[in-house]
């Protein structure tokens, strides 16, 4: 009878321990760099994929507030305060977004990098970046500006969360719009079109100059 006590009171301990680990995990996380090929007024973004593994909510915007970057082995902490995301991610839950690498410090360099994204105790895998100083689009000619602005479009990927497309394109045009395509008006005289579905991008992204297509 003791044996079989003492046998359920391990079993007890086990299951104890399990949870608490359970509920300890960290977040699984995934990071993914959005650029254009060439340099551009438009910065890179952080395509962020991150998933509550515990049964505990997961506390994001102090997660967030805290992280760094690891720019080939060094640090480089946040020093932006605002955070568009949701407060926190429930048990099981995910969330996709977009940071900013401009939003910390000591910021890159040009040139060839390492980069990885450190949320609590989750450290993503590193990605190659190539880093260039923005550029001022307004000192190039209206053909530099198409370019640009097609490379924008080409990089604006199947998948990829508004939010993170609403951080590029930033002025919705004028007149009737369809909610599932969705239609940005960028200076001079240019639009993208990007078709939505729930939200994430869903299909060809069209860039066009205003002059020559009716809207």
């Amino acid at each position: 009878m003791k044996a079989v006590l003492m046998g359920f009171l391990i079993t007890l301990g086990s299951l104890g321990i399990s949870c608490l680990a359970w509920a300890l995990e960290e977040p699984d996380l995934t990071v993914e760099f959005i650029h254009t090929d060439r340099p551009s007024s438009f910065p890179p973004l952080m395509w962020v994929h991150i998933t509550n593994q515990a049964f505990t909510p997961l506390n994001l915007m102090d997660l967030v507030a805290a992280s760094r970057l690891v720019i080939d082995g060094k640090p480089s902490h946040r020093i932006e305060t605002s955070f568009d995301g949701p407060a926190g991610i429930p048990p099981a839950g995910n969330w996709e977004g977009c940071l900013s690498p401009d939003d910390y410090a000591p910021p890159l360099a040009a040139g060839k990098h390492k980069v990885s994204l450190v949320l609590g105790g989750t450290q993503s895998k590193g990605s190659e970046v190539v880093w260039s100083a923005p550029i001022n689009w307004r000192q190039g000619t209206l053909q530099t500006r198409s370019k640009e602005l097609r490379d924008v479009a080409s990089s604006i990927k199947k998948g990829l969360p508004r939010s993170c497309v609403e951080q590029w394109l930033t002025v919705k045009d004028g007149g009737e719009q369809d909610i599932h395509r969705v239609r940005y008006f960028l200076e001079p005289q240019y639009k993208i079109i990007v078709s939505y579905e729930n939200d994430v991008v869903h299909g060809p992204v069209k860039m066009y100059q205003e002059s020559r297509l009716n809207d």
